[in-house]
């Protein structure tokens, strides 16, 4: 008997409404040296993968990387990206590089002009997706977290100011993130923005504590409301049963519900959120073990 692979779109690991699409928008800044401009690239790239497998295909998927991340590409990609997503639609956007600031402004390094943090800023707010995840990895970009920070956004930088200038070492550990059991706190095959986020400052910690040195990035997120959102998968979802299309549907309704629940976290009694919550998790617990004994036994 022939087995067909039904893909299972994963929608509800980000958002609950109907019809809505996950958008990536990868980007490698100018890295300068030639060992910036290879780990930028590759870090780019690993980021790129990540969302592929997340979304089961490249589609939805922009990387701009080395001569391709000119200003005039990344604004091209933004403007598309606001003409084509809807208040349903979730963004998720990367920046990885080198960043400045001068006191006054922040300016993403590009190969040709930069982008100041301003227009990059108007940009990405004119996108309508109603859900965002915007990670600036690069150095000073603890400089945009009042200007970015939004009511439907989720911002992560990787310095706490434009003052922390030294290359950084975040994006290294964020694009790792999205793709080690390790971050996957809870073990069900998703990296959310909070695990990842909280894998990647320990691990930028950890290096500056391994070398006896002060650190000189200290990683920020705010937007709370959406830090539980799953940012990545770290396998493809792949039913190759109809049963196992039915538990994987059941799984991600659950992370889904859970998600909606941490939302109205501030709104409900402590003890009746935890009841909630360790409720939610302990089904999602067991559906995950029946699909991976429904995987043993396929």
């Amino acid at each position: 008997m022939r087995v067909t692979a039904i893909r299972v779109a994963g929608l509800a690991l980000f958002a609950s409404a109907g019809n809505a699409e996950v958008y990536y928008l990868i980007v490698g800044g100018l890295g300068g040296d030639a060992p910036y401009e290879e780990r930028f690239a590759a870090h780019a790239q690993s980021l790129a993968q990540a969302a592929s497998r997340t979304l089961g295909g490249d589609s939805r998927v922009s990387l701009l990387a080395g001569e391709e991340a000119s200003r005039e590409a990344l604004t091209a990609a933004l403007e598309s990206l606001a003409e084509t997503t809807t208040p349903a639609d979730t963004l998720i956007a990367f920046f990885i590089g080198h960043g400045s600031f001068d006191g006054e402004q922040y300016k993403y390094n590009l190969p040709g002009p930069d982008i100041d943090g301003r227009t990059l800023g108007d940009l990405l707010e004119a996108v309508p997706a109603g859900r965002q995840l915007v990670v600036n990895a690069t150095s000073a970009s603890g400089a945009i977290l009042e200007t970015w920070a939004g009511e439907r956004r989720t911002l992560i930088t990787a310095t706490r100011s434009g003052g922390e200038r030294n290359a950084t070492r975040f994006g290294e550990h964020w694009a790792a993130a999205l793709a080690d059991e390790e971050a996957d706190a809870n073990k069900n095959g998703a990296i959310t923005t909070r695990e990842a986020f909280d894998y990647t400052q320990r691990k930028v910690s950890d290096s500056f504590e391994s070398e006896g040195t002060l650190a000189t990035e200290h990683p920020q997120l705010v937007g709370e409301a959406a830090g539980s959102m799953n940012v990545a998968l770290l396998a493809e979802r792949v039913a190759t049963t109809a049963e196992l299309e039915r538990l994987i549907g059941e799984l991600e309704a659950l992370e889904a519900d859970i998600d909606a629940l941490r939302l109205r976290r501030n709104q409900m009694q402590s003890e009746a959120y935890l009841d909630e919550l360790q409720s939610l998790l302990l089904d999602l617990a067991l559906v995950q073990r029946q699909i991976d004994e429904a995987r043993d036994g396929d």
